[in-house]
């Protein structure tokens, strides 16, 4: 491992959050399975190959209740986080330089939920073992792991970039040049292949995902002298030893066979109640390169198929749009809804037309099953138990597709920008440090729309009002010869406007 540490003080790895791993989706899921999962706000969180702790620190952030513990190799990571969270003042975390070989039970204690991100594909054969071991001992009985790998068959692909990435900048030492001669290999391969050919549509995709990546994950990522694919019935079976179990994956749209024609359907109906063999004929199918599995002790009943009766356990959430600007309630005609990827749902039950136009007009807050149906009954009359039986299907159906959230803790932010209003100072010091993404209250990334955004969000400490915040907006953009009169008369509405998308989007404080 201490060829990593030198990598990773020498490049330390960019800072971010990941809300697949956040405690609320781990218990949300474990629970829809029908394990008894601990309180998002008062439980136990590990993670595993921490970094720099940004993707803690947003938990402990949120939920100030609950304990957060992460390791590292890297000194340089470890000390960034605790300087972090001492910025934040956060107390319920603790940070430190640690090998997992030397993680234990007796030191540590026990977890409700473990997470291993980007670790597990990139460490040799006895870490992992090492890494199981950790999730056998220090899991709570109702715990729940995440553990993401690279994943075949999509990553035979993927290796053939690496591998010609690798090779091309072998006499390279910088590690930033490094990636950027890679790059450079690609957009060569590219213009060399045959156009419009299949290996040349491959290479185009593996480009297209460096833009979402930071050069720093890119060289840890696919320059790294150890990164190890596996099938998903591989991964199963390194588990099987260390009295662990599939539970299921983190995102529940990636389980189902969406997309697939009724006759390939049937055939993997045809393979019966094995869940692993299904998921692996899936990934075969859509030819997937990177998994985020959680896992459990293999002595917890798991219920594979839950009723729609579930949902009353949960929050519900969307952010699914009619794409008609007046939809038909009141009858069961067809109209189409819109989700934030442009997925596209035909919906027909007016109860279920209803409740997704409540589900949109109360994002990013989170509704109790019983609430949404009484709302929806109001938009699309009365409703009979069979009505909302059938919405109740529909809503489970929309959950397994991605277009409907479950979750089990309800955040606390502000509806509407009081007189003094305050930004999350997780997302001030997101900001500062020049963050791509931001983190809202109810724990979801997003990117700000611009500077205007970023200069606001950073003025809102809960000690100006109105006239202030816009006196201080209207000094920071203007100086000298530049100043508008035009500006500063179009600048309240503008503040407003954007106070009032913070609120929806859960960027408030109460």
């Amino acid at each position: 491992m201490n060829n990593n540490k030198f990598t990773y003080d020498e490049v330390p790895y960019s800072s971010f959050t990941f809300p697949q791993t956040r405690p609320d989706r781990l218990a949300t899921l474990g629970a829809f399975h029908g394990i008894k999962t601990a309180r998002p706000e008062k439980c136990r969180v590990l993670e595993l190959g921490c970094g720099d702790g940004t993707n803690l620190i947003s938990f402990a952030y949120i939920l100030p209740d609950s304990e957060f513990v992460g390791i590292d190799l890297s000194e340089i990571h470890i000390e960034k986080a605790k300087k972090t969270s001492a910025e934040l003042k956060l107390s319920n975390l603790s940070f430190h330089t640690e090998d997992v070989m030397n993680f234990n039970r007796e030191r540590f204690g026990e977890f409700d939920y473990i997470i291993s991100h980007g670790l597990y594909s990139w460490v040799p054969d006895f870490v992992r073992e090492k890494i199981l071991q950790i999730y056998t001992e220090c899991l709570a009985p109702d715990g729940v792991g995440y553990i993401s790998y690279n994943a075949y068959p999509g990553c035979h692909i993927r290796e053939m970039m690496w591998k010609g990435m690798q090779y091309h900048t072998a006499a390279i030492k910088e590690p930033m040049e490094k990636v950027k001669q890679g790059i450079s290999f690609l957009n060569f391969l590219t213009a060399a292949t045959t156009s419009g050919s299949l290996y040349q549509a491959m290479i185009k995709q593996e480009l297209s995902q460096f833009t979402e990546r930071t050069v720093e994950n890119i060289f840890h990522d696919d320059f790294a002298e150890l990164n190890q694919p596996f099938y998903f019935h591989e991964f199963v079976d390194q588990l099987k030893p260390h009295g662990l179990q599939f539970l299921s994956e983190v995102d529940a749209f990636w389980m189902e066979a969406g997309g697939l024609s009724p006759e390939i359907l049937i055939k993997l109906d045809e393979l019966g109640d094995d869940v692993v063999r299904r998921e692996q004929y899936i990934d075969f199918i859509k030819c997937r390169p990177f998994r985020s599995t959680l896992i459990c002790h293999d002595d917890v009943p798991i219920n594979r198929r839950p009723g729609a009766g579930i949902l009353k356990d949960f929050y519900i959430a969307s952010q699914i749009r009619p794409e008609a600007p007046n939809p038909n309630l009141k009858d069961n005609s067809m109209e189409k809804f819109v989700g934030p990827e442009g997925g596209v749902l035909d919906v027909e039950h007016r109860l279920t037309k209803a409740a997704l136009i409540v589900l949109e007009r109360t994002w990013s807050r989170f509704v109790r099953f019983e609430d949404l149906i009484e709302e929806a009954m109001k938009l699309s009359g009365d409703a009979t138990a069979s009505d909302i039986d059938q919405t109740s299907e529909d809503l489970l159906g929309m959950f397994h597709s991605g277009f409907v959230y479950l979750h089990r803790f309800q955040p606390e932010f502000a509806l509407s920008a009081g007189e003094f209003p305050r930004a999350s100072a997780f997302v001030h010091w997101q900001l500062k440090n020049k963050s791509e993404n931001i983190t809202t209250l109810s724990g979801m990334n997003l990117k700000p729309d611009g500077d205007f955004m970023r200069l606001l969000l950073m003025l809102l400490d809960g000690t100006r009002n109105r006239a202030a915040i816009t006196a201080e907006t209207a000094a920071r953009i203007n100086s000298g010869e530049s100043k508008s009169d035009e500006l500063m008369a179009q600048l309240p509405c503008a503040i407003e406007a954007k106070l009032t998308e913070f609120a929806k989007l859960g960027l408030l404080h109460l």
